[in-house]
Protein backbone atom coordinates (compact mmCIF):
# COMPACT_ATOMS: atom_id res chain seq x y z
CA UNK A 1 0.00 0.00 0.00
CA UNK A 2 1.33 3.74 -0.22
CA UNK A 3 1.68 6.17 2.69
CA UNK A 4 -0.85 8.00 3.03
CA UNK A 5 -3.14 4.34 2.93
CA UNK A 6 -0.36 2.62 5.65
CA UNK A 7 -1.19 5.79 7.98
CA UNK A 8 -4.73 5.32 7.83
CA UNK A 9 -4.24 2.25 8.46
CA UNK A 10 -2.23 2.05 10.76
CA UNK A 11 -4.20 5.09 13.36
CA UNK A 12 -7.29 2.95 12.80
CA UNK A 13 -5.36 0.40 14.68
CA UNK A 14 -4.16 2.78 17.32
CA UNK A 15 -8.13 3.85 17.70
CA UNK A 16 -8.58 0.02 18.47
CA UNK A 17 -6.74 0.48 21.47
CA UNK A 18 -2.74 -0.89 19.54
CA UNK A 19 0.64 1.05 20.13
CA UNK A 20 1.66 3.23 17.30
CA UNK A 21 4.75 1.90 17.72
CA UNK A 22 3.20 -1.84 17.51
CA UNK A 23 1.13 -0.95 14.57
CA UNK A 24 3.83 0.49 12.45
CA UNK A 25 5.93 -2.53 12.35
CA UNK A 26 3.21 -4.81 11.33
CA UNK A 27 2.25 -2.56 8.62
CA UNK A 28 5.73 -2.26 7.33
CA UNK A 29 6.20 -5.34 5.03
CA UNK A 30 2.97 -3.82 3.07
CA UNK A 31 3.85 -0.07 3.10
CA UNK A 32 5.86 0.73 0.13
CA UNK A 33 9.78 0.82 1.09
CA UNK A 34 10.06 4.32 -0.16
CA UNK A 35 7.37 5.63 1.51
CA UNK A 36 7.23 4.24 4.90
CA UNK A 37 8.92 7.10 6.18
CA UNK A 38 5.66 9.11 4.91
CA UNK A 39 3.73 6.43 6.62
CA UNK A 40 5.91 7.10 10.09
CA UNK A 41 5.41 10.54 9.89
CA UNK A 42 1.90 11.27 9.08
CA UNK A 43 0.76 8.12 12.49
CA UNK A 44 3.36 10.66 14.81
CA UNK A 45 2.42 14.07 13.45
CA UNK A 46 -1.71 13.02 13.85
CA UNK A 47 -1.14 11.54 17.49
CA UNK A 48 1.05 14.04 18.95
CA UNK A 49 -1.07 17.28 18.38
CA UNK A 50 -4.54 14.49 18.13
CA UNK A 51 -6.66 16.95 20.40
CA UNK A 52 -5.74 20.20 18.33
CA UNK A 53 -6.65 18.37 14.64
CA UNK A 54 -10.26 17.33 16.84
CA UNK A 55 -10.36 21.14 17.48
CA UNK A 56 -10.04 22.57 14.16
CA UNK A 57 -12.29 19.95 12.19
CA UNK A 58 -15.04 20.85 14.34
CA UNK A 59 -14.29 25.30 13.92
CA UNK A 60 -13.50 24.56 9.59
CA UNK A 61 -15.93 21.88 8.95
CA UNK A 62 -19.73 23.03 8.14
CA UNK A 63 -20.91 19.23 9.44
CA UNK A 64 -21.03 17.89 13.17
CA UNK A 65 -17.93 16.05 13.22
CA UNK A 66 -19.94 12.74 14.84
CA UNK A 67 -22.03 12.68 11.62
CA UNK A 68 -19.54 12.15 9.51
CA UNK A 69 -18.51 9.14 7.70
CA UNK A 70 -15.73 7.08 9.58
CA UNK A 71 -13.36 7.04 6.49
CA UNK A 72 -14.41 11.29 5.97
CA UNK A 73 -13.35 11.82 9.68
CA UNK A 74 -10.11 9.94 9.49
CA UNK A 75 -9.20 11.79 6.19
CA UNK A 76 -9.54 14.74 7.38
CA UNK A 77 -7.88 14.56 10.75
CA UNK A 78 -4.94 12.92 9.26
CA UNK A 79 -4.94 15.95 6.34
CA UNK A 80 -5.26 18.36 8.95
CA UNK A 81 -2.29 17.47 10.24
CA UNK A 82 -0.97 16.61 7.29
CA UNK A 83 -0.79 19.88 5.78
CA UNK A 84 0.13 21.82 8.65
CA UNK A 85 2.72 19.68 10.12
CA UNK A 86 4.87 17.39 6.79
CA UNK A 87 7.50 19.15 5.79
CA UNK A 88 9.10 18.02 2.28
CA UNK A 89 5.50 17.29 0.99
CA UNK A 90 3.50 18.76 -0.96
CA UNK A 91 -0.11 19.47 0.52
CA UNK A 92 -1.73 19.44 -2.78
CA UNK A 93 -0.48 16.12 -3.08
CA UNK A 94 -1.84 15.04 0.72
CA UNK A 95 -5.73 16.77 -0.35
CA UNK A 96 -5.76 14.93 -3.58
CA UNK A 97 -4.56 11.45 -2.44
CA UNK A 98 -7.55 12.05 0.88
CA UNK A 99 -9.87 13.33 -1.89
CA UNK A 100 -9.65 10.55 -3.80
CA UNK A 101 -9.72 8.02 -0.82
CA UNK A 102 -13.35 9.33 -0.04
CA UNK A 103 -14.59 9.08 -3.45
CA UNK A 104 -16.41 5.91 -3.18
CA UNK A 105 -18.58 6.86 -0.37
CA UNK A 106 -21.87 8.05 -1.77
CA UNK A 107 -24.92 9.88 0.34
CA UNK A 108 -28.56 8.91 -0.37
CA UNK A 109 -28.79 11.08 -3.43
CA UNK A 110 -26.12 8.53 -4.85
CA UNK A 111 -23.57 11.23 -5.15
CA UNK A 112 -20.36 11.85 -3.37
CA UNK A 113 -20.43 14.34 -0.68
CA UNK A 114 -17.49 13.21 1.14
CA UNK A 115 -14.75 14.28 -1.79
CA UNK A 116 -15.89 18.06 -1.86
CA UNK A 117 -15.80 18.34 2.02
CA UNK A 118 -12.44 17.08 2.30
CA UNK A 119 -10.89 19.00 -0.23
CA UNK A 120 -13.21 22.07 1.16
CA UNK A 121 -11.82 22.12 4.48
CA UNK A 122 -8.18 21.19 4.03
CA UNK A 123 -8.43 24.62 1.77
CA UNK A 124 -9.65 26.72 4.32
CA UNK A 125 -7.63 24.99 6.73
CA UNK A 126 -4.12 25.65 4.85
CA UNK A 127 -5.24 29.19 4.70
CA UNK A 128 -6.56 29.87 8.02
CA UNK A 129 -5.57 27.75 10.66
CA UNK A 130 -1.47 28.85 11.10
CA UNK A 131 -2.86 32.22 12.27
CA UNK A 132 -5.41 30.94 14.54
CA UNK A 133 -2.92 27.82 15.61
CA UNK A 134 -0.55 31.15 16.51
CA UNK A 135 -2.91 33.09 18.72
CA UNK A 136 -3.28 29.97 20.90
CA UNK A 137 0.53 30.05 21.56
CA UNK A 138 0.59 33.41 22.00
CA UNK A 139 -2.65 32.98 24.30
CA UNK A 140 -1.92 33.73 28.35
CA UNK A 141 -4.36 30.97 29.28
CA UNK A 142 -3.40 27.54 30.12
CA UNK A 143 -5.69 25.78 28.42
CA UNK A 144 -5.07 27.69 24.96
CA UNK A 145 -1.63 26.80 25.03
CA UNK A 146 -2.12 23.49 25.76
CA UNK A 147 -4.53 22.60 22.94
CA UNK A 148 -1.65 24.53 20.25
CA UNK A 149 0.61 22.14 21.74
CA UNK A 150 -1.36 19.30 21.56
CA UNK A 151 -1.63 18.03 25.66
CA UNK A 152 -4.95 16.93 27.45
CA UNK A 153 -6.46 20.39 29.47
CA UNK A 154 -6.78 18.16 32.24
CA UNK A 155 -2.34 17.42 32.20
CA UNK A 156 -1.86 21.21 31.86
CA UNK A 157 -4.21 21.86 35.00
CA UNK A 158 -2.35 19.10 36.89
CA UNK A 159 0.92 20.94 36.34
CA UNK A 160 0.10 23.84 36.94
CA UNK A 161 -1.13 22.93 40.50
CA UNK A 162 2.27 21.18 40.70
CA UNK A 163 4.83 23.02 39.62
CA UNK A 164 3.51 26.23 38.83
CA UNK A 165 2.34 28.22 35.92
CA UNK A 166 5.77 28.99 34.36
CA UNK A 167 7.04 25.48 34.29
CA UNK A 168 3.79 24.07 33.23
CA UNK A 169 3.87 26.37 30.04
CA UNK A 170 7.38 24.50 29.62
CA UNK A 171 6.33 21.08 29.79
CA UNK A 172 3.85 21.56 27.23
CA UNK A 173 6.41 22.22 24.65
CA UNK A 174 8.84 19.63 26.09
CA UNK A 175 5.87 17.38 25.65
CA UNK A 176 5.60 17.39 22.10
CA UNK A 177 8.89 17.80 21.04
CA UNK A 178 10.76 15.41 18.47
CA UNK A 179 12.22 12.10 19.78
CA UNK A 180 14.66 10.53 18.24
CA UNK A 181 16.41 6.98 19.00
CA UNK A 182 18.92 6.19 21.99
CA UNK A 183 20.51 2.61 21.75
CA UNK A 184 22.50 1.55 25.35
CA UNK A 185 25.83 -0.27 23.88
CA UNK A 186 26.66 -3.85 25.65
CA UNK A 187 29.95 -3.79 27.43
CA UNK A 188 32.61 -3.90 25.30
CA UNK A 189 31.12 -2.54 22.52
CA UNK A 190 33.34 0.79 21.33
CA UNK A 191 30.52 3.35 20.35
CA UNK A 192 32.82 5.31 18.20
CA UNK A 193 33.79 2.14 16.09
CA UNK A 194 29.77 0.79 15.97
CA UNK A 195 28.98 4.72 14.89
CA UNK A 196 31.15 4.47 12.06
CA UNK A 197 29.54 1.33 10.79
CA UNK A 198 26.20 3.23 10.79
CA UNK A 199 26.25 4.90 7.87
CA UNK A 200 22.57 5.49 7.21
CA UNK A 201 21.74 8.04 9.49
CA UNK A 202 23.61 10.50 11.62
CA UNK A 203 24.86 9.56 14.93
CA UNK A 204 26.67 10.33 18.19
CA UNK A 205 28.48 9.64 21.12
CA UNK A 206 25.92 10.66 24.53
CA UNK A 207 27.79 13.32 26.58
CA UNK A 208 24.71 12.37 29.13
CA UNK A 209 25.57 8.52 29.80
CA UNK A 210 29.13 6.86 28.79
CA UNK A 211 27.22 3.97 27.33
CA UNK A 212 24.34 5.58 25.21
CA UNK A 213 24.60 6.62 21.37
CA UNK A 214 22.34 9.13 19.98
CA UNK A 215 20.78 8.38 16.54
CA UNK A 216 19.54 11.56 14.89
CA UNK A 217 16.52 9.88 13.34
CA UNK A 218 14.23 6.72 14.40
CA UNK A 219 15.29 3.64 12.30
CA UNK A 220 13.87 0.10 12.81
CA UNK A 221 16.12 -1.81 15.81
CA UNK A 222 16.29 -4.87 14.53
CA UNK A 223 17.95 -3.18 11.32
CA UNK A 224 20.58 -1.64 13.09
CA UNK A 225 24.26 -3.46 12.59
CA UNK A 226 25.08 -5.50 15.47
CA UNK A 227 21.62 -5.58 17.55
CA UNK A 228 20.77 -9.17 16.73
CA UNK A 229 24.23 -9.91 17.89
CA UNK A 230 23.67 -8.03 21.29
CA UNK A 231 25.88 -5.25 20.51
CA UNK A 232 23.01 -2.37 21.35
CA UNK A 233 19.83 -2.33 22.48
CA UNK A 234 17.33 0.71 22.18
CA UNK A 235 16.80 2.56 25.02
CA UNK A 236 16.18 5.72 26.24
CA UNK A 237 19.42 7.66 28.32
CA UNK A 238 16.80 8.58 31.26
CA UNK A 239 16.34 5.12 31.64
CA UNK A 240 19.99 4.25 31.43
CA UNK A 241 20.62 6.95 34.13
CA UNK A 242 18.29 5.51 36.14
CA UNK A 243 19.56 1.79 36.04
CA UNK A 244 23.11 3.36 36.39
CA UNK A 245 22.44 5.21 39.37
CA UNK A 246 20.95 1.54 40.80
CA UNK A 247 24.61 -0.25 39.84
CA UNK A 248 26.39 2.58 41.52
CA UNK A 249 24.62 1.72 44.97
CA UNK A 250 24.51 -1.89 44.58
CA UNK A 251 27.57 -4.52 45.50
CA UNK A 252 25.43 -7.07 43.20
CA UNK A 253 24.22 -10.74 43.81
CA UNK A 254 20.34 -11.13 43.57
CA UNK A 255 18.01 -8.31 42.69
CA UNK A 256 13.96 -8.43 42.47
CA UNK A 257 12.66 -6.82 39.09
CA UNK A 258 9.06 -6.09 40.30
CA UNK A 259 7.21 -5.00 37.07
CA UNK A 260 9.77 -5.62 34.90
CA UNK A 261 8.37 -5.20 31.52
CA UNK A 262 9.86 -6.39 28.30
CA UNK A 263 13.00 -6.66 30.52
CA UNK A 264 15.23 -4.22 28.78
CA UNK A 265 16.08 -2.52 32.96
CA UNK A 266 17.16 -6.24 33.75
CA UNK A 267 19.32 -7.08 30.66
CA UNK A 268 20.94 -3.94 31.31
CA UNK A 269 21.84 -4.96 34.92
CA UNK A 270 22.60 -8.20 34.00
CA UNK A 271 24.73 -7.66 30.65
CA UNK A 272 26.64 -4.93 33.39
CA UNK A 273 27.39 -7.24 36.23
CA UNK A 274 28.23 -10.77 35.41
CA UNK A 275 27.11 -11.51 39.09
CA UNK A 276 24.04 -10.38 38.98
CA UNK A 277 21.06 -12.86 38.93
CA UNK A 278 17.69 -11.32 38.40
CA UNK A 279 13.91 -12.48 38.95
CA UNK A 280 11.42 -9.76 37.30
CA UNK A 281 7.75 -10.17 37.43
CA UNK A 282 5.08 -9.09 35.49
CA UNK A 283 1.46 -9.36 34.78
CA UNK A 284 1.63 -9.77 31.04
CA UNK A 285 2.48 -12.84 29.64
CA UNK A 286 3.88 -11.30 26.10
CA UNK A 287 5.83 -8.97 27.63
CA UNK A 288 7.55 -11.41 29.61
CA UNK A 289 8.11 -13.16 26.03
CA UNK A 290 9.57 -10.29 24.68
CA UNK A 291 11.79 -10.15 28.06
CA UNK A 292 13.09 -13.35 27.24
CA UNK A 293 13.66 -12.85 23.66
CA UNK A 294 15.82 -9.89 24.27
CA UNK A 295 17.48 -11.41 27.74
CA UNK A 296 18.20 -14.22 24.99
CA UNK A 297 20.08 -11.81 22.12
CA UNK A 298 21.74 -10.48 24.97
CA UNK A 299 23.60 -13.57 26.32
CA UNK A 300 22.19 -13.08 29.67
CA UNK A 301 18.88 -15.43 30.40
CA UNK A 302 20.57 -18.16 31.94
CA UNK A 303 20.90 -15.89 35.18
CA UNK A 304 17.27 -14.70 34.64
CA UNK A 305 14.12 -15.82 36.50
CA UNK A 306 10.98 -14.83 34.88
CA UNK A 307 7.56 -15.27 36.52
CA UNK A 308 4.38 -14.21 35.40
CA UNK A 309 1.52 -12.86 37.88
CA UNK A 310 0.61 -10.49 39.99
CA UNK A 311 3.12 -8.34 42.09
CA UNK A 312 1.20 -7.41 44.92
CA UNK A 313 0.62 -11.45 45.62
CA UNK A 314 3.97 -13.19 44.19
CA UNK A 315 6.80 -14.14 46.47
CA UNK A 316 10.51 -14.26 45.06
CA UNK A 317 12.58 -17.51 45.19
CA UNK A 318 14.62 -15.80 48.25
CA UNK A 319 15.15 -12.64 50.33
CA UNK A 320 16.10 -9.96 48.12
CA UNK A 321 18.90 -7.24 48.87
CA UNK A 322 17.76 -5.31 46.20
CA UNK A 323 14.66 -4.24 44.46
CA UNK A 324 13.85 -2.31 40.99
CA UNK A 325 10.28 -1.07 41.03
CA UNK A 326 9.82 0.99 37.68
CA UNK A 327 5.98 1.34 38.91
CA UNK A 328 3.17 1.52 35.80
CA UNK A 329 2.41 4.86 35.16
CA UNK A 330 0.56 7.24 32.62
CA UNK A 331 3.80 7.27 30.63
CA UNK A 332 3.48 11.42 30.66
CA UNK A 333 7.11 11.51 30.46
CA UNK A 334 7.31 9.82 27.50
CA UNK A 335 4.31 11.42 25.44
CA UNK A 336 6.74 12.91 23.02
CA UNK A 337 7.88 9.42 22.25
CA UNK A 338 4.42 7.51 22.40
CA UNK A 339 1.51 10.04 21.64
CA UNK A 340 -0.90 8.01 21.94
CA UNK A 341 -1.13 7.10 25.42
CA UNK A 342 -2.19 10.93 26.23
CA UNK A 343 -5.12 10.32 24.76
CA UNK A 344 -5.44 7.25 26.62
CA UNK A 345 -5.11 9.07 29.86
CA UNK A 346 -7.23 10.42 32.08
CA UNK A 347 -7.75 12.18 35.78
CA UNK A 348 -9.58 8.93 36.84
CA UNK A 349 -6.67 6.51 35.50
CA UNK A 350 -3.81 8.81 37.07
CA UNK A 351 -5.47 8.25 40.62
CA UNK A 352 -5.91 4.61 39.95
CA UNK A 353 -2.59 4.54 38.76
CA UNK A 354 -1.00 6.84 41.85
CA UNK A 355 -3.21 4.03 44.06
CA UNK A 356 -1.65 0.79 42.13
CA UNK A 357 1.88 2.36 43.09
CA UNK A 358 1.20 3.15 46.52
CA UNK A 359 0.46 -0.62 47.24
CA UNK A 360 3.31 -1.65 44.85
CA UNK A 361 6.35 0.60 46.60
CA UNK A 362 4.63 -0.85 50.05
CA UNK A 363 5.10 -4.40 48.84
CA UNK A 364 8.52 -4.00 47.69
CA UNK A 365 9.72 -2.26 51.05
CA UNK A 366 8.26 -5.64 52.81
CA UNK A 367 10.01 -7.68 50.82
CA UNK A 368 13.47 -6.20 50.76
CA UNK A 369 16.07 -7.60 52.91
CA UNK A 370 17.31 -5.67 56.11
CA UNK A 371 20.07 -3.69 55.08
CA UNK A 372 19.09 -3.63 51.00
CA UNK A 373 18.55 -1.01 48.85
CA UNK A 374 15.34 -0.14 46.59
CA UNK A 375 14.85 2.11 43.52
CA UNK A 376 11.39 3.23 42.94
CA UNK A 377 11.04 4.86 39.27
CA UNK A 378 8.31 5.72 36.82
CA UNK A 379 8.59 7.53 33.04
CA UNK A 380 6.09 10.10 34.59
CA UNK A 381 6.11 13.47 35.29
CA UNK A 382 3.17 13.74 37.60
CA UNK A 383 4.28 14.39 41.07
CA UNK A 384 0.74 12.31 42.06
CA UNK A 385 2.82 9.16 40.55
CA UNK A 386 6.27 10.28 42.07
CA UNK A 387 6.73 12.01 45.06
CA UNK A 388 3.53 11.84 46.51
CA UNK A 389 3.72 7.95 46.11
CA UNK A 390 6.55 7.84 47.92
CA UNK A 391 6.01 10.36 50.76
CA UNK A 392 2.99 8.48 51.16
CA UNK A 393 4.78 5.19 51.87
CA UNK A 394 7.30 6.81 53.83
CA UNK A 395 4.81 8.33 56.18
CA UNK A 396 4.20 5.21 57.24
CA UNK A 397 7.18 3.57 58.67
CA UNK A 398 10.83 4.35 59.42
CA UNK A 399 12.94 1.80 58.26
CA UNK A 400 13.81 3.75 55.03
CA UNK A 401 16.91 6.16 54.58
CA UNK A 402 16.82 8.02 51.38
CA UNK A 403 20.28 7.78 49.07
CA UNK A 404 21.66 10.30 47.11
CA UNK A 405 21.06 10.32 43.18
CA UNK A 406 23.44 12.44 41.15
CA UNK A 407 24.00 13.56 37.72
CA UNK A 408 23.87 16.85 35.30
CA UNK A 409 22.78 19.76 37.19
CA UNK A 410 21.74 21.31 34.00
CA UNK A 411 19.29 17.81 33.55
CA UNK A 412 18.77 16.75 37.14
CA UNK A 413 15.66 18.49 39.03
CA UNK A 414 15.44 17.66 42.52
CA UNK A 415 12.27 15.99 43.64
CA UNK A 416 10.02 17.78 46.08
CA UNK A 417 11.06 16.62 48.63
CA UNK A 418 11.98 12.78 47.81
CA UNK A 419 14.44 11.24 44.57
CA UNK A 420 15.03 13.25 41.47
CA UNK A 421 13.20 14.11 37.98
CA UNK A 422 14.44 14.57 34.43
CA UNK A 423 12.57 16.39 31.93
CA UNK A 424 12.02 15.71 28.15
CA UNK A 425 14.49 17.53 27.72
CA UNK A 426 16.32 16.76 24.45
CA UNK A 427 15.20 13.81 21.79
CA UNK A 428 16.94 11.62 23.57
CA UNK A 429 15.72 12.15 27.31
CA UNK A 430 12.07 10.78 28.51
CA UNK A 431 10.95 12.46 31.27
CA UNK A 432 11.77 9.99 34.08
CA UNK A 433 11.77 9.56 37.87
CA UNK A 434 13.90 8.11 40.65
CA UNK A 435 13.88 7.90 44.27
CA UNK A 436 16.84 5.61 46.06
CA UNK A 437 16.82 3.88 49.23
CA UNK A 438 18.50 1.87 51.95
CA UNK A 439 16.35 -0.27 54.38
CA UNK A 440 17.44 -0.39 57.80
CA UNK A 441 18.87 -3.66 59.33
Amino acid sequence: MRGIEGALAVLDEVEKGAFASEALRKAWGNVVPTERKLTASLVYITLRRLGLWKHLLAKYCKRPAESLHTETASALIVGIAGVLELEHFKPGVLVNALVQRVKHIKGQSGESREAPLVNGVLHTVMREAPQYIQSLKESSALRDQALAYGVPGWAAAEWNREWGIKEAKRLLRLSTAQTYLSLRASPGVDRSEWIASFLTAKSQLSDFSPSSIRIESNPYPPDLPGYREGYVTPQGESSIWAVETLLSHWSGGFLLDMCCGRGIKAGQILSSRTDARVEGWDVSGPRLGAAQKDLSRLGVSERAKLVQGDALKLNPGESPPAILLDAPCTGSGTWGRRPEAKWRASPEKLKAASNLQKQLFSRAVDLLAPGGIIMYCTCSVFREENEKVVGSVLADRRDLVELPIKGRQDVLKKGKPYGALIWPESPWLDGFYAALFSKKN
